[in-house]
Formats: C-alpha cells, structure tokens, sequence
C-alpha cells in the first residue's frame, strides 16, 4: 500500500494472516499432485527454510492483483495538463527561481509525483481502474523465456499497479476534496512538498529548508487567520495531507497515469520535458 493508516493496521494484518491460510491449504492440497511432485523432484530443503519461503511467496500473491486506468489516453492527457499547469506556478515562484538549476531539477525531481497528485484533487481530476489479466503461475513458469525472446521492448514491463495502490490514491483524493481546501492553502501545500531539504545533493540545502518552514508557517498563520474557530483541527488535517503526499510511491504513480502510454519509455523525461515546457 502506498498509505501506511494505522487504524487499517490490525485489518490489514488480518487480511495477510487469511491470506496466507488460504495459500497454505492450497498448498498442501497441491502436495498430493503429480504436477507438484515433478516440480518438486529433487528439491531438498530444510522445512524452516520452506516455510520462509512460502510466507514470502503468500506475501507476493497478495499484492499480484494489478489494475490499470480504464481510459488510460484521457487520463494521461488530464495529468500531463495538471502537471504543466503546477509546473508554471512552480517556475513563477521568485525563491524557486533564484535557486541553481540543478537544484531547480533535483526539486522537481523528488516532489513531481505529490505536486501531480494534490494537483489532481485540486483540478477535479478523477479515474476509473479495471483489473487486468494476470497468468497463472504454472503459465509464466512454462512460457518465461519463450516469452521473453518474443516480446518487444515496450511490453518487457508487466503492466498495472498494485490494486492497493491505486485505491489508497482514489480516497486520498476523495478525502481531501472533502476538506474544501483553499487556494491559498493549495499554494502552501505545493510550496511545502516541492521545497524539501532532504533531498540528494543540494547545493543551497540551508535556504531550501528555510523556505520549507516559511511555507508551513504561512499555511499556519494562514488557518490561524481564517479558521479561528477551529485552526488547531484544520492545520492538523492539512498537515496530515501533507504527510501521506510526502509518503506517495512515485513508481505507482508513474505506473499509474504514465506507463500506459509511455510504455517502458523512461517517465523522469516525460516528466521534465513538460517542466521546460513553456
């Protein structure tokens, strides 16, 4: 999963311990098989090292059911537009300006995926997702290098993102366009995702981390202003918002919105090429 919610945490372990069963009822019944025998021929290990080796692979299984974008063309062009429109608001932004490009391109870099994402809920984008077809274990076994000789390099990379991914993206929009954020807000939640001292190899990482506490205190004198009622809950969701986009896969993303149409064409260049974009 993309979220790490602590109230899904026993749920969510729940749901492993089950799945885990089941895979290993499946597993014993398969024992008896003539398939399993042949497979097995000659395999000896030892049955602590099997049982690892099985938890991983029920681990595996659970997150093996991928979906990708029902309409993948639309929603391609809808997050490229989203992202181009952050991208200008981000290269308006004097301080962002000021900096050397290639801290400029190391920003972007790490915050292009959570600039897209809060952009999406704020442009009211929204997406539609359809399981795809996965084959079987015994298929893949089989087929693997004949397979992979035929195949053509845009179709090298299995497509779709795990399911979890994808549905813990669709209720963080949902979540989020229920608090009815603000302009102003959306502006200092941009400025504190793409303004990030941890990043690699800052040349000005003293000043990047100044201008990330800047935007968190004017997004909190900002909520003390116009929430006076409520600015401890209100700074609080928003800073929770905050923190899920800091924890968004940026793999998932791409897999998400990108790679249908990009195919195995690298992402990191569509991504910059709208940057330059003017």
């Amino acid at each position: 999963m993309i979220f790490a919610k602590s109230s899904h945490n026993q749920s969510g372990t729940v749901r492993g311990v089950m799945s885990c069963c089941e895979c290993r009822q499946r597993e014993d019944a398969a024992r008896g098989s003539i398939l399993y025998s042949i497979l097995n021929r000659g395999a000896q290990c030892p049955r602590g090292h099997l049982e690892t080796t099985a938890q991983q692979l029920c681990s595996c299984a659970c997150k093996r059911k991928l979906v990708l974008i029902r309409a993948p063309g639309l929603v391609f062009k809808a997050a490229s537009e989203v992202l181009v429109k952050t991208f200008r608001f981000v290269k308006n932004v004097p301080c962002f300006r000021g900096l050397p490009t290639e801290d400029q391109l190391r920003l972007v870099r790490n915050s292009w995926a959570p600039l897209l994402v809060l952009g999406m809920v704020q442009d009211s984008v929204d997406f539609d997702t359809v399981e795809t077809q996965q084959p079987s274990l015994l298929h893949s076994i089989l087929t693997h290098n004949k397979e992979r000789q035929q195949r053509t390099p845009a179709e090298t990379q299995d497509p779709g993102v795990p399911v979890g991914d994808a549905e813990g993206i669709k209720m963080f929009l949902v979540r989020c366009r229920g608090l009815r954020i603000s302009v102003k807000e959306y502006a200092f939640l941009k400025g504190a995702i793409l303004f990030t001292p941890e990043v690699m190899d800052l040349e000005c990482r003293d000043y990047i981390q100044a201008l990330h506490r800047e935007a968190e205190r004017a997004l909190y004198e900002h909520v003390r202003t116009d929430h006076r009622g409520n600015k401890t809950g209100r700074f609080g969701r928003l800073r929770s918002v905050l923190n899920t986009l800091r924890c968004l896969d940026p793999e998932a993303v791409a897999g998400l919105f990108f790679r249908p149409v990009t195919g195995t064409g690298s992402v990191e260049e569509h991504v910059l090429a709208m940057f330059y974009e003017r």
